[in-house]
């Protein structure tokens, strides 16, 4: 099938028109779909009518399924093989009350997705099902374009250090590295990082899960993180998405972070995600 690459921001992104991801894809075309990711980092399609299987086989085009960072509840019989790695992002609740599924009201800090893993995963899709009347926009960024900001002084007082990365399922508050984090999921990632399938480097800090530069005094590292924040969440960076339903982004973990808009509590906001796993990072 013939498809156009469309740009939807400077900083990062294309829109990928003429593609239906229901149907099976050729080989021609998942590659030029490849070399747009390669690209553009975030990829969009628009106007999806996507099953869970039909966007889990879109996703393992592009290598094996990430799992989720909380295993779901007991699996019952007839449950997919792939249950543990599909997670609904909303703010939805079931007739008992609880959330059925993550992270689901407000605003959220930018963030990479499982940088608290030791073997992140690269991609992450979110498929809209339903959206509230204004806000929830996905904010994703350039990381390759952070870097390159980065003052030459300061990249090379901070080439070689590692950041301690933490995850405790908090959306706009960030989680104190003296405190006791053993119950928490981290990790010791480079600050800069190479993408290895496109050999390109990337700042790899986020505001919410960032928690210190190793190797440096609290204060000296709370004071260089805040100045690579500012970097990196330079709306000149970003490309900002109001979501439609249909739509399926994708973008790449390793370059790039993302962030969510305040929207009304009231009103339900539904997205499947699922995320296609990676490889250890090197600097």
């Amino acid at each position: 099938m013939a498809i156009t690459i469309v740009k939807v921001s400077d900083a990062v992104g294309a829109e990928i028109r003429g593609v239906d991801l229901s149907r099976p894809l050729d080989g021609d075309t998942i590659a030029e779909i490849h070399a747009a990711w390669f690209e553009h980092i975030l990829l969009l399609f628009r106007d999806q009518d996507l099953s869970v299987e039909q966007q889990v086989e879109f996703a393992t085009c592009f290598g094996e399924l990430g799992k989720r960072s909380r295993a779901p509840k007991e699996k019952k019989p007839g449950d997919s093989d792939y249950r543990d790695s599909i997670m609904m992002v909303t703010n939805i609740k079931g007739d008992d009350g609880k959330p059925i599924g993550s992270f689901g009201d407000g605003e959220m800090w930018f963030h990479g997705d499982t940088c608290y893993y030791p073997v992140p995963n690269k991609i992450t899709m979110l498929y809209a099902m339903e959206l509230p009347s204004h806000g929830g926009n996905t904010r994703v960024n350039n990381m390759y374009a952070a870097y390159d900001r980065i003052p030459a002084e300061l990249k090379a007082r901070l080439e070689g250090h590692t950041v301690l990365q933490i995850h405790d399922y908090k959306r706009t508050e960030r989680i104190d590295p003296d405190g006791d984090i053993e119950g928490m999921l981290h990790q010791h990632q480079p600050i800069f990082v190479t993408n290895p399938e496109t050999g390109r480097r990337a700042l790899y800090v986020n505001r919410l899960m960032s928690a210190k530069i190793d190797g440096f005094p609290r204060a000296e590292s709370d004071a260089i993180l805040e100045q690579l924040f500012e970097i990196a969440e330079d709306p000149d960076l970003y490309y900002e998405h109001t979501w439609r339903l249909g739509d399926l982004l994708m973008w790449d973990n390793r370059c790039s972070i993302h962030a969510r808009t305040e929207f009304p509590k009231d009103e339900d906001r539904l997205l499947r995600r699922c995320t296609v796993k990676g490889e250890a990072m090197r600097a």
